[in-house]
């Protein structure tokens, strides 16, 4: 194995022990050798990549946002209707929180108490706001009811998403995608027509012909507002949320 590679993949294994810990323990009652047992590294191998716990929590957090913005791009190639959208990518976080410890010690870091919050500011702020320009998008395609409670809706999900998560951590059934279906269910109905509810997949799927163009303005390829913008202001949510 080439040097570099092999310093790489020394790296990685150092930010996954310590995401482990993170997730089990937390930051503050994880010590620099509960890192090393980990990972099997030895102390130098550890200061040549990373100076302290600090750093190794930075390391851990950047990684998060890493997962957060594939999530993102999973969900934008997905296609279909801006709802869908929406309810595909929490069935990806979801499975991230799941099945990706770097993620998951990331998010548990936002809120931890030994942390400076200028290092891990909390991803509630940025999920909102990017539902939030979600369902502007969805109201201007005319996916959902002329007078739904975006904002209310933004803030509920908002807030779902950080229950979903902190429940988990005692209860893996909250992540199940049964669960998660079911939540979604008992949202539509405030958000999207009656007559075009059976349209959606509120598993996380993409069916073939989802909101044909006789639904409303919106055609497939068609020129949308601000469409760049909104783009642009999506990913910077996901960069800067967990």
């Amino acid at each position: 194995m080439p040097r570099q590679e092999r310093a790489e993949r020394t790296r990685q294994l150092l930010i996954e022990a310590a995401a482990s810990s993170f997730d089990a323990d937390g930051y503050t009652m994880t010590g620099l050798g509960d890192v090393t047992r980990l990972s099997g590294m030895s102390k130098g191998a550890l200061y040549f990549h990373f100076g302290s716990k600090e750093q190794l929590a930075e390391a851990v957090l950047a990684g998060s946002r890493d997962g957060l913005r594939e999530c993102v791009r999973q969900a934008r190639a997905s296609g279909g209707p801006t709802i869908q959208y929406l309810i595909h990518l929490c069935h990806s976080v979801a499975r991230r929180i799941d099945d990706d410890v770097v993620f998951r010690a990331g998010l548990r870091l936002t809120g931890d108490p030994g942390l400076d919050r200028s290092v891990c500011p909390s991803p509630q702020a940025s999920w909102v706001r990017m539902v939030r320009l979600l369902l502007r998008r969805a109201a201007w395609r005319r996916e959902i009811h002329t007078g739904a409670p975006m904002e209310v809706a933004a803030d509920l999900l908002g807030a779902a998403a950080v229950g979903v998560e902190l429940l988990a951590r005692q209860e893996t059934r909250w992540l199940d995608r049964e669960m998660l279906t079911r939540m979604w269910w008992a949202v539509l109905p405030a958000l999207v027509l009656p007559e075009h509810l059976d349209r959606l997949n509120a598993s996380g799927s993409v069916p073939d012909g989802l909101f044909p163009s006789r639904f409303g303005a919106y055609e497939p390829g068609a020129p949308e507002p601000h469409r760049q913008s909104t783009e642009k202001a999506l990913d910077s949510s996901a960069a800067q949320g967990e």
